[in-house]
C-alpha cells in the first residue's frame, strides 16, 4: 500500500466547536445509531472534526496506534485489510453514522486501513475519553458492545459462500437496510466506491458485478448512474436472496 494522501492528525482533526452536531445533515443517522440518547450525551462533549478528505485519502493506516474511534460523517468510507504481499482486501463499506475502529481496542493499533470514498468528513472520539465516560456511565459500555456486535453480525452474513447473483442482492439489501436504520433516504443508494471495490468486498470479477448490475436493471429492479442507483424494487431484489 502506497499512502500518496495519508491523513495527518495534526492538520486535519481540530476540537468540535460547541454546537458541534447542530446543523448537521446527518445528525439523525447518529441519532438512531444511539448518540441523540440523553444517556450518551457525554459524548457529543468529546468529539472533534476531522476532514474534509478526499477520494482515496487515508484516515488511519495498518499498525498506527489506537488512539481513537471515528464515525463517518458526511460522505463513506472503506476499511480496507492488506495481506503481506500487499493485496488489498476490501473488508467493509461505511455510512454516515456508524463506527470505526472499535476492533483495534484489544491490540493497541489499527490493523486496517480506511480510505476516504468521495468527499468524507469524520467524527473523531478519543478514546481515553470515551474510556473515561465508559467508567462512569455504563450506558456508554453498552452501546459500545452493542455497536460491536451488530458489526460482527454483519461480517458474518456478508461472509457466506453465496451464488454470484444472490451475493450482489444481499450487498445491495444490506446497505438499504442500513441507511433505513441510521434514518437515511432508502429509495436512493449513493454508491462512490468503483465496481471494482464492489468486487473485491464480494470476492467476484469486476466484470461479474457489471453484469449483475445490467441484468438487475434489465429486470427493472434498479436504476443506475454515474452517483449511485434507484431501488426499483426491493421486494423482488429480496426474493433473489
Amino acid at each position: 500500500m502506497q499512502p500518496t494522501h495519508a491523513l495527518t492528525s495534526a492538520s486535519a482533526t481540530r476540537e468540535a466547536p460547541p454546537g458541534f452536531c447542530i446543523g448537521c445533515a446527518y445528525a439523525s443517522a447518529c441519532e438512531a445509531g444511539g448518540y441523540g440518547k440523553q444517556e450518551l450525551a457525554g459524548l457529543r462533549h468529546v468529539v472533534e472534526r476531522t476532514g474534509p478528505m478526499h477520494n482515496g485519502e487515508y484516515l488511519y493506516l495498518p499498525s498506527t496506534p489506537f488512539r481513537a474511534l471515528y464515525a463517518v460523517q458526511t460522505g463513506m468510507a472503506k476499511t480496507v485489510k492488506v495481506d503481506i504481499a500487499g493485496r488489498e482486501k476490501v473488508l467493509a463499506f461505511h455510512l454516515p453514522g456508524e463506527v470505526i475502529g472499535l476492533d483495534a481496542a484489544c491490540q493497541g493499533h489499527y490493523a486496517n486501513a480506511v480510505v476516504a470514498l468521495g468527499n468524507t468528513q469524520f467524527c473523531k472520539f478519543p478514546f481515553a475519553a470515551v474510556a473515561q465516560l465508559a467508567n462512569r456511565q455504563t450506558n456508554v459500555q453498552w452501546h459500545l458492545l452493542h455497536v460491536l456486535s451488530r458489526q460482527i453480525r454483519q461480517t458474518q452474513q456478508a461472509s457466506g459462500d453465496y451464488p454470484a447473483g444472490e451475493r450482489m442482492a444481499r450487498f445491495l439489501i444490506d446497505l438499504c437496510d442500513r441507511r433505513a436504520a441510521l434514518g437515511l433516504p432508502t429509495e436512493r443508494l449513493p454508491l462512490p466506491m468503483s465496481r471494482a471495490d464492489i468486487a473485491n468486498h464480494l470476492g467476484l470479477a469486476t466484470e461479474t458485478v457489471s453484469r449483475l448490475l445490467a441484468r438487475f436493471r434489465s429486470q427493472a429492479l434498479v436504476r443506475i448512474d454515474r452517483k449511485g442507483l434507484d431501488l426499483l424494487d426491493i421486494e423482488k431484489l429480496r426474493s433473489l436472496q
